[in-house]
């Protein structure tokens, strides 16, 4: 008997199509929900991670931003690899990688074993990520994957009110000793359900014909640059002969990474820095913005944080309840972000950067008070401001792509962000904490937050640029 006699089967068939498909979006939101989970519960481990570990300075440094590095250096490959592997095997990978770094980061005896711990998270965090938009992009179209997209979004913000609440009922309950550690396992449970989910739902599909083209060479150059550069950042007393050796080695990076790209582009290879996206003066510009942007807005959030629980001694569950209305304005004003972009286009990128600069401004100058509605009410703005800007500021610069390089130009997108958030935070929490990790004051506060200013402002000022005006109309 064949389907169309038989009515029944058809419609257990549409049935399993979309249960299949409802099983792959929760993969994915899973997925974005346990990674950022994680990203917005760390900080709150930070104190007593750092006396329990008597960890110096420095260490708390590396803990906070080696995550951020490797994430960013797992994007590329990881979306070659996904394309020629399989989606699946690099998205079961990067769980496993990022399961195994948090179970590292929870048990370690020593902060360097905590730092080692999140540098394997953060690699795994990037294999996710290059899978999760290219699972979408296969399985959904249309409305559907507009859908998807919204629902992969909604996960992550979702983690932002749920993260606090759950750090702060941890440690407040827990004793000192454990909390911390119990604060950086808080996504296994959700890790674990979605590599289940994973091994079910999401198949095994490697697309015939193609070859993992991954620049080897240049993501070890680029890799190599990045932590020279961080290095003398991160640990302040390098300076001397040590400081001009670092910058000796990071030109000589610099000089072999461009020689390096001509050569693999001469050959008819794809090169870590597609030729075509470095020309475009948009995608450059774009790309500049969101260095800035996401630096400066990351390290934001991550010092007031620090300062919250440190320099006012408010308890963990005080600051989640400070924090999370801003992340709940964030959910809301995401939804309004398609609709200012369809009436202003790329003009929406200073405007959404003004309203954050005010913000952050108006920080710095209560910043001696912590009167808790001030500071509630400024990241609430704040928050709003970036839930206009980030979705327009990934079109317009993405928009400069030609589509064979889709793939390409939104990895390296994620890898700027990624890589300026590790600078960033490391040079910001430098300026806050100090030397001494346990003195967390107003002014320490306010000269961190005046780096955020600058970078944010700066941004704004690149925002205006005419290259981003060429950008193709909303639709």
């Amino acid at each position: 008997m064949t389907a169309a006699a038989n009515p029944g089967v058809r419609s257990t068939g549409a049935t399993g199509a979309r249960q299949a498909e409802l099983g792959v979006l929760a993969c994915c939101a899973g997925a974005g929900f346990a990674t950022l989970l994680d990203s917005v519960v760390v900080t709150y481990a930070v104190p007593l991670l750092g006396t329990e570990l008597a960890a110096p300075t420095s260490g708390i440094q590396w803990f906070l931003s080696v995550y951020s590095l490797t994430f960013g250096l797992g994007l590329v490959p990881g979306g070659r690899l996904g394309d020629a592997l399989g989606r699946r095997t690099l998205f079961v990978l990067g769980l496993a990688l990022f399961a195994a770094g948090a179970l590292g980061s929870a048990a370690a005896p020593g902060i360097w074993w905590a730092v080692a711990g999140r540098a394997v998270q953060g690699l795994g965090a990037g294999l996710i990520s290059a899978q999760v938009l290219g699972i979408i992009q296969d399985r959904f179209t249309g409305l559907r994957r507009v859908r998807a997209l919204a629902a992969y979004s909604a996960a992550g913000a979702a983690a932002a009110v749920v993260g606090p609440l759950g750090a702060g009922l941890v440690l407040s309950v827990l004793p000192g000793h454990l909390a911390w550690r119990a604060v950086l396992a808080l996504n296994l449970p959700f890790v674990v359900a979605t590599l289940l989910l994973t091994t079910r739902f999401v198949p095994h599909r490697a697309r015939e014909g193609r070859r993992a083209d991954l620049d080897v060479p240049a993501i070890v150059l680029v890799g190599a640059f990045v932590v020279m550069v961080t290095v003398p950042v991160i640990d302040p007393g390098i300076d001397g002969g040590r400081l001009w050796g670092i910058v000796g080695a990071c030109a000589v990076l610099a000089v072999a990474t461009a020689a390096w790209e001509r050569r693999y582009a001469a050959r008819g290879r794809t090169p870590l820095f597609v030729p075509a996206l470095m020309t475009s003066r948009g995608f450059v510009v774009g790309n500049l913005v969101a260095l800035l942007w996401f630096g400066g807005v990351l390290a934001h959030s991550t010092v007031l944080t620090i300062y919250l629980l440190q320099g006012l001694g408010w308890s963990p569950l005080v600051v989640a309840a400070a924090l999370i209305p801003g992340a709940l304005a964030r959910i809301a004003a995401s939804s309004a972000s398609s609709r200012l972009y369809g009436r202003l286009g790329a003009r929406t990128l200073p405007v959404a950067l003004a309203i954050q600069v005010a913000g952050t401004a108006a920080l710095v100058a209560i910043a001696p008070t912590g009167l808790a509605a001030a500071i509630i009410g400024i990241e609430i703005v704040i928050s709003v401001a970036s839930a206009l800007l980030e979705p327009p500021l990934r079109a317009v610069t993405l928009s400069f792509a030609p589509p064979t390089h889709h793939g390409v130009a939104a990895a390296l997108l994620q890898l700027t962000q990624r890589l300026s958030a590790t600078f960033c935070v490391a040079l910001v929490t430098g300026v806050v904490l100090g030397t001494d990790l346990r003195t967390v004051t107003a002014g320490g506060l306010r000269h961190g937050l005046l780096i955020c200013c600058g970078l944010v402002l700066a941004a704004c000022a690149l925002s205006f640029s005419r290259a981003l005006r060429t950008s193709p109309a909303p639709g």
